[in-house]
């Protein structure tokens, strides 16, 4: 997973008009349990201002509530992806992530219960989503009322790529995709991953044992970063823990 390059905090979450309240993930309960994260009797797990939402084995991301999000002006859902005999069924989303409509929403953090999590880790810093075509998945987002905070060219994963950054309130959407002049397809937008903060990375890797790597340094100056061994539980999704931003 990318690591975090995202510059210093420059306005607080409460400035920010968006702001990511719901991930509706296709784990177990028991999977987040294991990686030591406090599990709700609603099968859910509150990380800073936003709730995961564990619904039981399924696709990995199944969708998200973004308070503030320009939903009248997402796109519809209904064509058939390249490569697949199936089609995507009608929903709101933004270039392929599927929204939670108002009829579809899940648990707010005014109605589950929430207590620190035993191995140390407190919010999530950034969402990593990947893309097809970098142009079209940044016009979806600021269609959607996201703001582009930033962007850079690199190579450093292989093929030319760009990083776009948005915020969703305390969390950080870092858009991957082909870089200006790179060739383009019509994969739609996917969730590749999460970043998560720890606290204390040194104690959460003694809280969690052989299933956190070896921390190393991040991309961004004066962090660390390490993975979350989430085949060995359970968790669809890659994940990756990391210090915290440094006081600015």
């Amino acid at each position: 997973m990318p690591a975090d390059t995202f510059g210093p905090l420059e306005k607080p979450a409460l400035a920010r008009p968006l702001q990511l309240e719901l991930l509706r993930l296709g784990d177990t309960a028991a999977a987040w349990s294991a990686a030591g994260f406090f599990v709700s009797a609603e099968a859910t797990v509150t990380l800073g201002q936003t709730i995961i939402e564990c619904t039981g084995p399924g696709e990995p991301f199944q969708g998200w509530q973004i308070h503030g999000c320009q939903i009248q002006d997402c796109q519809i859902q209904g064509r058939q992806i390249q490569g697949s005999s199936s089609s995507i069924s009608e929903h709101p989303s933004i270039d392929g992530l599927k929204l939670l409509a108002a009829s579809d929403q899940g648990p707010s953090l005014n109605s589950v219960a929430s207590q620190p999590h035993p191995n140390g880790i407190t919010s999530i810093d950034h969402i990593v989503v990947s893309t097809g075509d970098s142009q079209r998945s940044i016009a979806a987002f600021e269609s959607a009322g996201f703001e582009v905070r930033g962007s850079r060219s690199t190579s450093s994963y292989g093929s030319p790529m760009r990083q776009t950054f948005f915020w969703a309130g305390d969390v950080i959407v870092e858009l991957m995709g082909p870089d200006l002049g790179e060739a383009t397809s019509e994969s739609p937008a996917q969730i590749f991953g999460l970043a998560l903060v720890a606290a204390d990375l040194e104690s959460t890797a003694a809280a969690l044992g052989e299933l956190l790597g070896t921390p190393k340094a991040a991309v961004q100056t004066g962090r660390q970063i390490a993975r979350l061994r989430t085949n060995s539980v359970g968790i669809g999704l890659p994940i990756a823990v990391m210090s915290p931003h440094l006081s600015s």
